[in-house]
C-alpha cells in the first residue's frame, strides 16, 4: 500500500522546522503546481532557501526534490476505485495494514500510566466513536471518562493535569472546540492522542500520539441522502484493543521469564 503525502506529512510534522511547515503549507495549497515546478521557484514562492526545500523531501523520506515531485505527481493520478464497494472495503483494508504495522506500545504505556482517562468529542458520528471506545476498553479493565459537549468541556479542563490521558476524536481535526481544549490541555502536560481522517490537521499536530483513518467519500443512497462510512473507525478500535490485550500479554510473559 502507497502511502498518501498527507499520510507522510502526519508521520513527520511533529519534527518539522519552520521552513518545512511554510514548504508544506505552500505545496499543500499547489499540488497540481508544484508537481513540474523547478526547486529555485519552489523556495522562492516559499521564502525560504533551496537547501531549505532539499532538507523537507529527505524529512519525508525522499533523496531529493525531484523524487518528492514524482510522489506528488503519482499521489495525484490514483486510480479511482471500480465501484464503491471496492473503494469502501479497501478502506476498511488500509486500516486493518495500516494499525497491525503500527507500533503502540508507547500509547499504551501512557494510556496505563494515567491516573484519570478522559474521552472528548462533539456529534453524532463521534459519539458513537466515543460509546464504542468506552465499552471495549471496560471490558479490558480501563474506565474512560467521557467528556461532556459545548461549553461544560471547558468546565472539565481545569481538572486535567499531567498524570491523565485524554483521547480526542475529531472527523476533520478542526474542531474549533477540540483544537483549543487541546492546547489547554497540551500545557497542563496531559497526555494526549487524536483519532482523525488521515489528512494533515491541526488536532493531530497538538497530541502525543495520533490514529487514522483514510478519508472516505459520500455516496448517494436511494432517497438522495449522502452516507458516509463510519466503519474504519470501529475496525480501528477493535485492532487497538487486540493489540492492547497483546501488549500487556507481553508484558505478563516477560514479567515471568525475568
Amino acid at each position: 500500500m502507497i502511502m498518501s503525502l498527507e499520510a507522510l506529512v502526519n508521520q513527520n510534522y511533529k519534527h518539522f522546522s519552520e521552513s518545512d511547515r511554510a514548504v508544506w503549507t505552500y505545496l499543500s495549497a499547489h499540488r497540481k503546481e508544484c508537481e513540474d515546478m523547478a526547486i529555485k521557484k519552489m523556495a522562492d514562492r516559499c521564502c525560504v532557501s533551496r537547501s531549505a526545500v532539499m532538507r523537507f523531501a529527505q524529512r519525508l523520506g525522499f533523496k531529493g526534490f525531484a523524487e518528492l515531485k514524482l510522489y506528488l505527481k503519482m499521489d495525484g493520478q490514483k486510480a479511482p476505485a471500480h465501484n464503491d464497494l471496492t473503494h469502501i472495503c479497501k478502506l476498511y483494508q488500509n486500516v486493518m495494514n495500516s494499525m497491525c504495522e503500527k507500533n503502540c506500545d508507547p500509547m499504551f504505556q501512557a494510556f496505563d500510566a494515567a491516573k484519570e482517562r478522559y474521552i472528548f468529542g462533539e456529534g453524532m458520528v463521534q459519539a458513537s466513536i466515543k460509546k464504542e471506545f468506552k465499552r471495549i476498553f471496560m471490558s479490558g479493565g480501563r474506565m474512560l471518562y467521557d467528556a461532556p459537549s459545548g461549553q461544560e468541556m471547558y468546565n472539565l479542563v481545569p481538572m486535567i493535569g499531567s498524570s491523565d490521558f485524554c483521547i480526542l476524536v475529531s472527523v476533520s481535526g478542526e474542531n474549533k472546540k477540540l483544537v483549543d481544549i487541546a492546547r489547554k490541555l497540551h500545557i497542563a502536560g496531559a497526555a494526549l492522542m487524536s483519532i482523525t481522517k488521515n489528512r494533515e490537521n491541526t488536532l493531530a499536530h497538538l497530541c502525543d500520539f495520533n490514529l487514522y483513518v483514510d478519508e472516505s467519500n459520500y455516496f448517494e443512497t436511494p432517497i438522495h441522502w449522502q452516507y458516509e462510512s463510519t466503519t474504519s473507525y470501529f475496525i480501528l478500535i477493535d485492532i487497538l484493543f487486540f493489540k492492547y490485550l497483546d501488549y500487556h500479554q507481553r508484558k505478563e510473559t516477560s514479567h515471568e521469564t525475568g
